[in-house]
């Protein structure tokens, strides 16, 4: 019973409607009144100009007085259309967030117009008393034109008020909608009563009314049970005034005989009006709960646009135009407002321990750390574990401070803390994206240093900052002009010390900054995921020094690529070394390709494959930074390198530490028993080379060498004998 209950209060429009659909349902009452204001205007302009001809010039004409036959023949015309007018300027400018001086000036004056026209009631001819017309008759004529005016007369004031308030206040008063659309509803009602019980007398059918009534009903969509009572009364109240009409051709009495005894019932019309009614009514729920489907499909779709699926606070996309608005609206103390970029330390190691459903749990939780923390600020999840703020800098360490303990005790098992950047506002026309990235290079240099929560963006930062853009808005300028060269570091044989071969080593030659060095431009295109084009650029330039010096009959020593780990997800990288080594005709044993251990760690199945196919093609493939990843044994199981090159790291202190020369002495030993050759990089003295020649380790790179020189400056190195190429290259 409960449920039936439901059903029928679902039905007629009682359920509780949110703000959301209660306005979206005003607002869609609002537009199909701009387009009825729109339709009337034509209609009437068409009726003018119908009556004008038809009537009016022909009993001019015939000397009939031109005033009184336009008053007569015109007067509701002109009525309608500036009830037409009106209405569609009324909600024309109703989407409007602030009227101009020009629409606000429009308003009024249609405003005005239709409260001065009231004044043609004087000389409106009424409908009087006659051997036709009943007293009745006559009363519900005049009662019926009446409410017209009026209800012209409330439309106009409305406007003239809505007007005012909107220009001078930049006040919008949902009131006085509500009030113009029922006030247009009662007008079209009055009127097709009036219309159609004129029309009535004449024997002509009731056309106007229920025109009307379908006009009103079906694109002024209320509440279905206010519409059941507006279309209820209109039906009900005008069937019982086309009663006091006995000689029309509709519902008039007839006489039959039933139970013996002659009675007066209604014509088979009535069916037809009550089905009519029942129909239209049918039509107005069906088109409300559209509507309100529409309504609701549309909240989610907005929710969707705005907020965070996971955490519900808004998305940084709706962030990003709240907090351009709030920005332009601050006029002073411009540095007082501060956004802050904020993720924790360490969210990848409770990911990894505790999964990912816990991590979103706590993602959730930090979301409402941080709307109970600031709540009185705009705040975002831009994505992962990234949060942004807009706030004050008033009490903002506190908050942090307070914001951190939160984080802190979320798990007793996993160290967890804030880390927080900080762009202090400098102007009210900055960008909310711009900053927050700014905010978010700060929190960068904070990463991991779990005693430190907050770092603030400052002027040092901002060079850097904007180097950082720099290189990536223009990595394809560097690699078209050629700023992108290779230098190459001279690889030696730890017995003979002779050149066995060079790695490339990427350096940027900018015209702006200068010389830039891997550890200005490597990292920021690793995170923009850029790297490709560096690495391709390199492979390229590579491949054309090598045919160059080979063209020119110089002596050529092997050269060592490094692949990046992004490399493999941004292009073929293997198909793409073995265009260019085609392209330049260079032997493959003069390419080795370098991979770093920790490139090895994700997607095995795609690396492995690609791994295989640098072996099957015929490149020597290197194993870089041996011993400075987490899982150096299983990639040595894994994956069938030729050449082991071992990280610089295990050379610290090599003189002094014995625990360090025994791990080197394990590792080649190791090597050399899975058939892999070694050679170690980061050599810088005499004893560190004699120790690992002396323990088997095949090949050596190091300042001891040679740093990365140009082509050129190795090309003079060799010529004046102070690098000797080796005849062995494996």
């Amino acid at each position: 019973m409960k449920e039936v209950f439901g059903y029928i209060s679902h039905l007629l429009g009682f359920e509780k409607l949110s703000d959301y659909e209660k306005e979206y349902l005003h607002d869609a009452n609002i537009r199909t009144s701009c387009y009825m204001g729109v339709i009337v205007c034509f209609l009437e302009i068409w009726m003018l100009l119908r009556q004008t001809r038809s009537k009016i010039i022909p009993k001019y004409q015939a000397g009939g007085d031109f005033f009184q036959l336009f008053v007569t023949y015109t007067s509701k015309y002109w009525l309608f259309l500036l009830i037409g007018m009106g209405i569609m300027l009324f909600c024309f400018y109703q989407r409007n967030a602030k009227l101009t001086k020009r629409q606000y000036r429009s308003l009024i004056t249609v405003g005005s117009a239709c409260v001065l026209y009231t004044s043609v009631l004087s000389l409106e001819t009424f409908t009087k008393e006659s051997d036709t017309i009943t007293p009745v008759m006559a009363n519900i004529m005049n009662a019926m034109l009446l409410s017209v005016y009026f209800f012209l007369f409330l439309i106009g004031v409305t406007i003239i008020a809505y007007a005012i308030f909107k220009y001078k206040k930049n006040k919008r008063v949902v009131l006085f909608e509500h009030l113009t659309m029922i006030c247009f509803t009662l007008v079209c009602l009055a009127f097709g009563v009036f219309v159609s019980y004129s029309d009535f007398w004449g024997g002509k059918e009731i056309i106007c009314f229920l025109t009307m009534v379908i006009y009103v009903g079906c694109l002024l969509i209320y509440r279905p049970f206010v519409t059941v009572l507006i279309l209820g009364a209109s039906f009900y109240a005008f069937y019982h005034v086309l009663l006091t009409y006995q000689n029309g051709l509709s519902f008039q009495y007839q006489e039959v005989i039933i139970s013996g005894a002659a009675q007066k019932i209604i014509s088979g019309d009535t069916v037809n009006y009550v089905t009519f009614f029942i129909s239209l009514t049918t039509i107005c729920f069906a088109i409300y709960h559209g509507r309100l489907n529409e309504a609701k499909k549309s909240k989610a779709l907005e929710k969707s646009a705005q907020e965070d699926s996971l955490t519900g606070l808004h998305n940084y996309n709706y962030f990003s135009e709240l907090a351009k608005q709030a920005v332009q609206g601050i006029t002073e103390n411009f540095s007082e407002n501060v956004f802050l970029f904020i993720d924790v330390h360490n969210f990848k190691a409770f990911n990894d321990q505790r999964g990912f459903e816990a991590g979103n749990l706590f993602l959730i939780a930090i979301g409402k750390y941080i709307s109970t923390v600031f709540a009185d600020s705009l705040y975002a999840r831009q994505a992962d574990d990234h949060f942004v703020v807009l706030t004050k800098t008033a009490g903002l360490m506190e908050k942090l401070s307070e914001l951190n303990d939160l984080v802190h005790h979320y798990d007793d098992e996993i160290m967890l803390t804030v880390n927080c950047g900080s762009y202090h506002l400098s102007n009210n026309q900055e960008d909310p994206r711009m900053a927050i990235d700014r905010a978010r290079y700060a929190a960068h240099l904070i990463k991991n240093r779990f005693q430190t929560i907050y770092a603030e963006y400052d002027k040092t930062m901002s060079e850097e900052y904007h180097k950082r853009l720099y290189v990536v808005n223009n990595i394809d300028n560097a690699v078209k002009n050629g700023w992108i060269v290779p230098f190459y570091q001279p690889v030696v044989w730890s017995d003979t010390k002779e050149l066995c071969g060079c790695e490339a080593l990427a350096r940027w030659m900018d015209p702006v900054y200068g010389q830039l060095y891997p550890s200005e431009f490597i990292p920021v295109l690793e995170e923009y995921r850029l790297i490709h084009k560096l690495d391709k650029s390199i492979f390229e330039s590579v491949c054309k020094d090598i045919r160059a010096a080979l063209d020119a009959g110089r002596p050529v020593v092997p050269v060592s690529l490094n692949f990046s780990r992004l490399d493999f997800e941004l292009m073929d990288a293997v198909q793409e070394l073995e265009d260019l080594v085609a392209k330049y005709a260079v032997p493959k044993d003069l390419i080795h390709v370098e991979v770093t251990e920790s490139a090895l760690t994700d997607n095995f199945l795609k690396l492995n494959e690609a791994m295989n196919r640098i072996k099957e093609l015929g490149y020597s493939l290197w194993l870089d930074d041996f011993g400075s990843g987490y899982s150096s044994l299983n990639v040595l199981k894994d994956y069938q390198f030729d050449v082991i090159k071992i990280d610089m790291r295990f050379l610290s202190n090599l003189e002094n530490s014995e625990k360090s020369r025994t791990l080197i002495d394990c590792i080649v030993k190791m090597a050399n028993r899975i058939n892999m050759l070694t050679l170690t990089e980061g050599v810088e003295t005499k004893m560190q080379a004699d120790f690992l020649n002396q323990i088997g380790c095949n090949r050596l790179q190091g300042y001891l060498f040679g740093k990365p020189l140009p082509k050129a400056e190795l090309f003079a190195r060799i010529d004046a004998k102070e690098l000797q190429v080796s005849g062995k290259q494996i």
